[in-house]
């Protein structure tokens, strides 16, 4: 078993406050976990409206399916038409 993390910086467009930044972020992030059955969080330290932070973990039977799915994660937020991917740093456990 491989445990894989996907950290994924974002800058979230037209957002003005905190509270409708959460609120699109939960709406990713319910998405991704139905979609792709991975455990997924925002970083709440964060309070710029405009960026977010997401942490993405996920346990496959080998380094290549957690990657595999990570990388399928990653490229999903980037289709998302509100968000802008800056980064995103996948790293094995």
């Amino acid at each position: 078993m491989t445990l894989a993390t996907l950290r994924l910086e974002l800058r979230v467009g037209n957002c003005e406050s905190l509270r409708e930044k959460r609120r699109r972020m939960q709406a990713i992030m319910s998405k991704l976990r139905q979609h792709f059955n991975v455990s997924i969080t925002e970083d709440g330290r964060i309070d710029d409206p405009a960026h977010a932070l997401l942490i993405v973990a996920v346990v496959g039977r080998t380094r290549r399916d957690t990657r595999e799915t990570l990388e399928r994660v990653a490229d999903a937020v980037a289709a998302y038409p509100r968000a802008e991917l800056l980064s995103q740093v996948i790293t094995e456990v």
